[in-house]
């Protein structure tokens, strides 16, 4: 099910008295097609693909607009802005590699319901979004063979010492 996120950006665009321009209907008609984690720059090059020739001005501009109408979510703490829609954020959790900075989108909706559920009776959600820290295989692997070396060098300088007694 493919999100309409025009309609809701016109109303928004119109209630706080901002310009409805084709070029911000456009970009949130692409938006409104994602289905990952996106950055603006991945933004601006979907449409230039797609024939489409905004400013990058405009681009961060709309997408700033977009995500003040709630209608995309910025992820925190991430060395670049990446964004979301709001409703794939309800959908999904985001699982985050601390070492790399990689995302991934990890569905489990009746999980994440069933949290959202728990939660609403305790907080007001400002916005609907789980985030997981963790490595990625990758960023394991990488660190395993980090704490290998580390090991063989410290047991080979120890063996090295008690040889010389």
């Amino acid at each position: 099910m493919m999100s309409d996120l025009v309609s809701p950006f016109k109303a928004f665009l119109k209630q706080h008295g901002y310009q409805l321009t084709s070029e911000r209907v456009e970009i949130a008609q692409v938006v409104s097609q994602q289905r990952r984690i996106f950055t603006t720059e991945e933004l601006m090059a979907q449409l230039k693909e797609g024939g489409y020739r905004q400013s990058r001005g405009t681009v961060y501009s709309t997408v700033r607009l977009l995500a003040e109408a709630g209608l995309i979510v910025q992820l925190p703490q991430s060395s670049e802005a990446h964004y979301l829609t709001s409703e794939q954020a309800s959908l999904y959790a985001v699982c985050r590699c601390r070492c790399c900075g990689a995302e991934v989108l990890y569905r489990q909706p009746r999980r994440l319901k069933a949290l959202r559920h728990t939660t609403m009776h305790r907080y007001r959600l400002a916005q609907p979004l789980l985030i997981f820290y963790g490595l990625c295989q990758r960023c394991e692997r990488e660190t395993a063979k980090t704490n290998n070396k580390k090991s063989a060098t410290q047991s080979s300088g120890l063996q090295k010492a008690t040889s010389n007694r």
